[in-house]
């Protein structure tokens, strides 16, 4: 008889948070900036969710050229964060989370640490509200 507790183990799912549950900057309606313990995450919201579409684990000018690159459009309060920032990744996850997530950072745009990012609302939605 065939072993399965092998394949069983390897199709459970993870039990860490999804990656949008560690967004920890909103740099503009749908761009935000998320971490994992080795990299920093750029992530874009393409409907229906947020996607990772590039990881840098090495420090902030590659994570700025990144940004650049990728054409993501980031808020005058966001790079105002994003250039607080330490110079490297490393040095940045090994502050302790009260210096890493300063007052005002997790909720640019409506971020909030620890809770899945709200997709941005449609320019419809928008016009509902204004009305």
């Amino acid at each position: 008889m065939k072993d399965t507790s092998t394949v069983a183990a390897q199709t459970e799912r993870p039990t860490t948070p999804r990656v949008a549950d560690r967004q920890f900057l909103r740099l503009s309606e749908k761009w935000a900036l998320a971490y994992d313990k080795n990299q920093w995450i750029v992530q874009h919201y393409m409907r229906p969710k947020w996607r990772s579409i590039a990881f840098v684990g090495s420090n902030k000018g590659v994570l700025m050229r990144v940004l650049k690159e990728k054409g993501a459009k980031v808020a005058p309060e966001a790079r105002a964060a994003l250039d607080t920032l330490p110079e490297t990744f490393r040095e940045w996850i090994s502050m302790p989370p009260a210096r890493r997530f300063k007052a005002g950072h997790s909720a640019i745009l409506g971020v909030v640490v620890g809770r899945t990012a709200p997709a941005p609302a449609r320019s419809r939605d928008r016009a509902k509200t204004a009305a």
